[in-house]
């Protein structure tokens, strides 16, 4: 719980935010209930961390296929929640919210109290570790661990795909293997994956930030780690479901937040890990996946094609909501990264839902410089303003182009996909109005486009 707590501070969840449900406070129909009032109190935009820790189930249903298994959550008062009647809980709040992510530290091997294994533990270091699991109603077809060697990992359940961009889901093991426990400090990939976030997670593609993915791969180094050597156990292996690419802290191995206005301290340098950074582009890619996946952004090119020295910029676009609209393109010369609006020449942003906006307009252009090559275009609308006084960038004309060194590309990620009025107490408050959620949220509709420039 106290590391639960952690991951949502480093996510910029107040205390006063988040609600807890503990022991014998945990039966099923609390749990429910506890779901049902977050989705009273959650606004559009809002983002959500729902972390369980405790014993998971599984077994097979009459009417399910053979060797397809259900998988549940073990309440305090003996009760299950299936992975549907929890996917039914979450979906009203999942269609809410900018991201949800949903931890689960519990493992699904029900089956595996039964013999040999009813005592099973592992002892590390004088720390006893023991599963997470329950033998509850779990037929010997459900409950075959692949993580010890006398099971077949060939009766692993095949992950399930196609989550939406707005829901990562975060499992501290695979569907049939257990998850382990330390009684002192929690469960391992609890702790593993709070340390992670909390800083030791490394920009592994020298984007400027850090991802569900490389948290959750420096997570499953500590595990690997952790669990190494132990006679007949092959380990313990995270799992991540929807949005491996979004960035749910700015941590300070990628960036260290400062004040506004305030000195900007140096991010560290690359690690000898990091085999390359981020092009321009796929900076753009990364901002774009922390998008809204509810929101559709219409933009349209006049041209995908223009001629360099001849023909310039001309788009078209479209707002899903009321909001702010910025636009960034990445040069073909696969260096360069401009803010191209707002601009000096053009600083009102502002955009209603539904109005359609023809950029650039008559005072300011966009030429086809060249190389020649492929240029990337983000879009953007978002639902409270960007602070791009705190961008690491010189001017280009009347736009702005981004320094990319690693202190500059960690401010672009962070100021494009943070609103301007996160720290204001007003956002941190327990009751907000839908005005004040607005101001404060993070939330943002884009679409990339691709443009050639040729000879």
């Amino acid at each position: 719980m106290v590391s639960a707590k952690q991951m949502a501070n480093s996510m910029g969840i107040p205390d006063e935010n988040i609600s807890y449900l503990r022991d014998e406070q945990a039966t099923a129909e609390h749990i429910k209930q506890a779901i049902q009032q977050m989705n009273q109190r959650l606004r559009n935009g809002d983002r959500l961390f729902v972390y369980y820790s405790g014993h998971g189930t599984r077994w097979h249903e009459s009417s399910s296929a053979e060797g397809t298994c259900t998988e549940g959550l073990v309440a305090s008062d003996g009760d299950v929640l299936s992975n549907r009647e929890m996917g039914r809980l979450l979906e009203p709040l999942a269609k809410k919210t900018d991201k949800m992510m949903v931890f689960y530290d519990a493992c699904f091997s029900g089956g595996v109290a039964a013999t040999p294994m009813k005592t099973r533990a592992l002892t590390i270091n004088n720390t006893v570790l023991t599963p997470k699991f329950t033998a509850e109603g779990a037929p010997s077809s459900c409950f075959s661990p692949s993580n010890f060697k006398t099971r077949s990992l060939s009766n692993a359940l095949k992950e399930q795909g196609g989550l939406p961009q707005n829901i990562v889901h975060i499992a501290a093991s695979k569907p049939d293997e257990v998850s382990f426990d330390n009684a002192q400090l929690g469960g391992l990939a609890t702790t593993a994956w709070r340390d992670c976030l909390q800083g030791e997670a490394k920009d592994l593609d020298g984007s400027g930030a850090i991802t569900v993915d490389e948290i959750t791969q420096c997570a499953q180094a500590k595990l690997d780690s952790h669990l190494a050597n132990q006679p007949g156990v092959l380990g313990q292996h995270m799992t991540v479901g929807g949005n491996k690419q979004f960035v749910p802290a700015w941590i300070k191995s990628a960036f260290v937040t400062q004040p506004v206005n305030a000195p900007i301290a140096q991010a560290p340098a690359p690690t000898s890990s990091q085999v390359r950074q981020a092009n321009p582009a796929e900076i753009l890619e990364q901002i774009h996946a922390q998008r809204d996946g509810g929101r559709v952004l219409k933009a349209e090119l006049k041209s995908e094609q223009l001629k360099i020295g001849r023909d310039t910029l001309a788009l078209s676009i479209t707002a899903p909501q009321d909001g702010y609209l910025y636009i960034a393109l990445a040069g073909s010369d696969n260096k360069s990264l401009y803010l191209l609006y707002p601009n000096k020449l053009d600083v009102n942003n502002v955009i209603k839902a539904g109005q359609t906006v023809q950029l650039p307009r008559k005072e300011w252009q966009v030429d086809a410089g060249g190389p020649a090559g492929r240029d990337s275009l983000l879009v953007m609308v978002t639902d409270s303003p960007r602070q791009l006084n705190q961008l690491k960038a010189e001017s280009a004309g009347p736009f702005m182009q981004t320094l990319l060194d690693n202190q500059g590309r960690s401010l672009l990620q962070q100021v494009l996909a943070t609103s301007a009025n996160t720290r204001n107490a007003e956002c941190t408050a327990t009751l907000r109005n839908l005005q004040v959620s607005k101001r404060c949220s993070d939330a943002f509709a884009s679409a990339l486009l691709q443009l050639q420039e040729v000879n």
